[in-house]
């Protein structure tokens, strides 16, 4: 039986702080890695699986996210670490100034990424969230606003943190702060993108994957958040279109990796060390589903979408330990092109969002 969420996302945080984050000087002074757990040790390659920036963000959402839970001064050890990761991601990961974010260290975008926007965004927001600095919320709407500039309308983005920014921006607005013309610039953008999404409909076009549960849940996200900003029945009609076809993705097997989890290919590949082939079950990003599963549940107000939301998201607990090691994907089947499988994935690297997922769950259910 798996602890509760809270606790396991303390051992967890822990863990990345002690263990994860690269203390040496140098290029990569504070960032969070990629950790061996055969080895136990520290990986980095510029590869862009394995390097010092774009999925890896999640460890430091994860862990302001946390310390905002548990309440600020708590966990000292926990909050220096995530100033020295901030530090490290404001000097070699994105231009605070621009809102550009950059693949790796160094500034370094060899490799032009969109889906890295959204992930900085969603991390400057909840370091804004914790210690209240304006400077971190403007920047994660310099981030949004450059992701849009930068062709964004026509993306498929994962973790684009449409009503949470849109949230705290409207508090700022209330308060006759300095905020009012980013809400109406980013609404703006935001509503551009759901008539996007509407004109494609199910013709999704293909990014990094041809087609993927990862693309379609990103669509009904974007949808049932403008729906909630806008109250425009068009997007929410949409997004039940398309939900239809999301639900797909999931089974509701008599096993706990596949009960309300989305199915996924290859993510040990490319995330993992042992680099298997195979389905990965669970993958952290399913929870995106259990995600929108929810948010269509409440606007409906109909339960059952909630508890499948519910499922979706707790799905991808297995890949945590009550030692506060993770997993990036556990390869399902008993064998993979005749080599033995059914294994945990050696490396702990992407898999920090789905526990995000889960506290952001804790979070509203109180």
């Amino acid at each position: 039986m798996q602890e509760d969420v809270r606790t396991l996302t303390r051992k967890r945080c822990e863990f990345i702080a002690e263990h994860q984050q690269y203390q040496k000087e140098g290029l990569l002074k504070g960032a969070y890695l990629i950790y061996d757990n055969d080895e136990e040790r520290l990986i980095y390659t510029p590869e862009n699986d394995f390097n010092g920036g774009r999925e890896r963000m999640g460890m430091g959402g994860l862990i302001a996210r946390f310390l905002q839970e548990e309440g600020a001064g708590k966990f000292p050890k926990l909050e220096n670490s995530l100033k020295q990761y901030m530090e490290y991601v404001k000097r070699e990961l994105v231009d605070t100034r621009t809102g550009k974010v950059y693949n790796d260290a160094g500034m370094d975008d060899s490799y032009h990424r969109l889906y890295n926007l959204p992930w900085a965004a969603t991390l400057f927001l909840e370091v804004y969230r914790l210690w209240k600095k304006e400077e971190d919320l403007m920047i994660a709407c310099r981030i949004v606003q450059y992701f849009y500039m930068d062709g964004g309308t026509d993306f498929y983005p994962i973790q684009l943190p449409v009503l949470l920014l849109m949230e705290e921006l409207k508090k700022k607005q209330s308060e006759k702060k300095m905020f009012g013309k980013e809400y109406d610039i980013l609404l703006e953008m935001f509503k551009k993108h759901a008539e996007r999404l509407c004109e494609y409909g199910e013709n999704y076009p293909g990014s990094e994957v041809n087609y993927e549960q990862s693309i379609v849940a990103p669509a009904v996200d974007i949808l049932l958040s403008v729906y909630i900003l806008t109250g425009n029945k068009k997007y929410l009609e949409e997004g039940s279109r398309q939900i239809k076809i999301l639900e797909l993705f999931n089974g509701i097997q008599p096993d706990y990796r596949m009960n309300e989890v989305a199915i996924r290919h290859w993510d040990g590949y490319w995330f993992g060390k042992r680099r298997f082939f195979g389905d990965t079950f669970p993958h952290y990003w399913s929870a995106t589903s259990g995600m929108v599963f929810k948010m269509y549940g409440k606007i409906l107000k109909d339960s059952r979408w909630i508890e499948r939301g519910e499922a979706s998201i707790r799905g991808v607990l297995p890949l945590f330990f009550k030692n506060g090691r993770a997993s990036c994907a556990y390869v399902y089947p008993m064998f993979v092109n005749d080599q033995k499988a059914d294994f945990a994935d050696p490396y702990a690297n992407d898999q920090d969002w789905g526990l995000y997922y889960n506290l952001l769950q804790v979070g509203h259910q109180q």
